[in-house]
């Protein structure tokens, strides 16, 4: 018979419980040319990984998709 039991349950017992597997996050982006423009300091951007770059060091997160 299997025992199923909560990660705290577990400890409580003194089993010893692997940390929780963290979620993976990704960025969802259209298809096609990837081309976005800042609507706080109208800089362009042609790659997710310079915009990100960009939230991070400025924190304006309002961006428009150029077509």
């Amino acid at each position: 018979m299997t025992a199923r039991l909560t990660p705290a349950e577990a400890r409580a017992l003194g089993i010893d419980v692997p940390a929780a597997k963290k979620k993976r996050t990704t960025k969802h982006t259209g298809g096609g040319k990837y081309h976005t423009k800042c609507k706080t300091c109208d800089e362009e951007f042609t790659t997710a990984a310079a915009e990100d770059r960009h939230v991070h060091d400025a924190h304006h997160v309002r961006y428009e998709l150029i077509p």
